[in-house]
């Protein structure tokens, strides 16, 4: 414990609370469980060392409010003190979708109907100000996390155009709050309460305005876990119907948003595995590269394909470990 955290428990009434370290994400963010008697909370320690770290601890509180305000389950904030990075949070507990998935199946289904339910409460609430508006070159651009490990050439070069053009045709129209890491490790599962807030949030500080369907993309094309096709089938029709779109329409969207999510992601679990010191990452990256050649199996996404291959061909060792 800090010399400073002492007296943030004491002044929360925390201080006698016995401690028990959580499982960490791929931030340097730090959590601890807090039990006191029948109650309990987390305290997340995040870093405040530089202006990027006290800008996402800001994000995380102001991004929280607006979701509460949307009657959606941001967890409550018990006490804070953002200029040490502590935040004592409301405990959500352990029944995350990933969870669920894993020993109860039946459960999990409903589960991701209800946090597909969420994204479409964030779809027609209004964004909340400040929030970024990447346009689609600047969301293309994200893709240059896996770029900048790759050697110049081999057509690499012409993917993030071609993929901004793809996000103006298949994925226009207004943008709306994206949570962007929306997948079954950030989600609880809260059957106790009602509608979409029986879906837990966590891990919302980089959020975004991106195009519809975004975090849905996550939910359903997630490279920590396979999803049963069925469900992601379903939640894509779902999708399709509450926005007046076809069947194709929707898969092209989906996929875009899903080639953009991943090609990004296989840089950074690469990047996670190697420098970042967290080599179990490394075992999500030939499912992140079955999702890219899904995406862009789609029929809207055929003039990437060269290019995608080419990407492919370049990280394909990356899972072994070996440099690219």
């Amino acid at each position: 414990m800090t010399a400073a955290l002492a007296p943030f428990l004491r002044d929360a009434g925390w201080q006698d609370a016995a401690q028990t370290p959580l499982a960490g994400d791929a931030s340097a963010r730090r959590y601890l469980r807090l039990a006191r008697g029948a109650d309990s909370a987390i305290l997340m320690q995040a870093p405040v060392a530089s202006m990027a770290d006290r800008d996402s601890l800001a994000a995380f509180l102001r991004i929280g409010a607006h979701l509460a305000a949307l009657d959606l389950s941001a967890p409550q904030i018990i006490a804070a003190d953002p200029a040490l990075g502590f935040i004592l949070l409301e405990d959500f507990g352990d029944a995350t979708l990933a969870r669920l998935l894993r020993d109860a199946p039946a459960h999990a289904q409903a589960a991701y109907l209800v946090a597909s339910d969420v994204t479409e409460a964030l779809a027609q609430a209004a964004l909340p100000d400040p929030i970024a508006r990447p346009d689609p070159k600047a969301q293309a651009s994200m893709i240059a996390l896996t770029l900048d490990f790759l050697p110049k050439g081999h057509g690499l070069a012409a993917l993030e155009p071609m993929l901004a053009t793809a996000l103006a045709t298949h994925a226009d129209g207004p943008p709306v709050l994206a949570l962007r890491d929306y997948h079954a490790d950030n989600l609880i599962w809260l059957p106790d309460r009602q509608g979409a807030a029986r879906i837990g949030l966590l891990d919302f500080q980089d959020a975004v305005a991106l195009p519809l369907g975004y975090d849905l993309a996550s939910l359903v094309d997630d490279p920590r876990r396979d999803i049963p096709a069925d469900w992601r089938a379903a939640l894509i029709a779902r999708f399709a119907a509450s926005h007046g779109l076809t069947q194709d329409q929707a898969s092209a969207r989906i996929a875009t948003l899903s080639l953009l999510r991943n090609l990004r992601i296989l840089g950074i679990f690469h990047r996670l595995a190697g420098q970042g010191g967290k080599p179990h990452y490394r075992a999500y990256l030939p499912r992140t590269g079955a999702l890219i050649d899904r995406a862009v199996a789609d029929p809207a996404l055929a003039a990437m394909r060269p290019a995608v291959a080419a990407l492919r061909a370049l990280t394909a060792s990356w899972a072994e470990g070996a440099a690219a």
